[in-house]
């Protein structure tokens, strides 16, 4: 069972509730009481899944955080180039801060 995806071992725990709760009457009467065990399931999956949650918003938060790095990143780089553009245009392409800023995009 180790081998099933994430989504697979949570339909698992999904079906072994109903199953358990469909058949509780014929375990009863073989001197088993599922009712302890399957509370303690859906304790289990409720925490599953609520772990799930938090993981998925968490997840969401980082893509949504590395967009607005990125596009901060961009306008940053942009305005550096366009400096090094202008100083290239004011001072000549042979300045020695032109020469140096060049260096720095290697």
């Amino acid at each position: 069972m180790t081998s099933l995806s994430e989504s697979g071992r949570r339909d698992f725990v999904s079906q072994v509730i109903s199953l358990m709760e469909e058949e509780k009457e014929t375990l009863t009467a073989k001197g088993f009481d599922p009712t302890s065990r399957i509370e303690a399931l859906r304790t289990h999956k409720t925490g599953a899944d609520t772990a799930e949650i938090a993981q998925q918003e968490a997840a969401a938060a980082a893509k949504d955080a590395t967009k607005a790095s990125l596009e901060a990143l961009s306008l940053a780089y942009n305005d550096a180039s366009n400096l090094a553009d202008l100083l290239s245009g004011l001072l000549g392409k042979d300045a020695e801060i032109v020469k140096r800023m060049r260096k720095f995009r290697k």
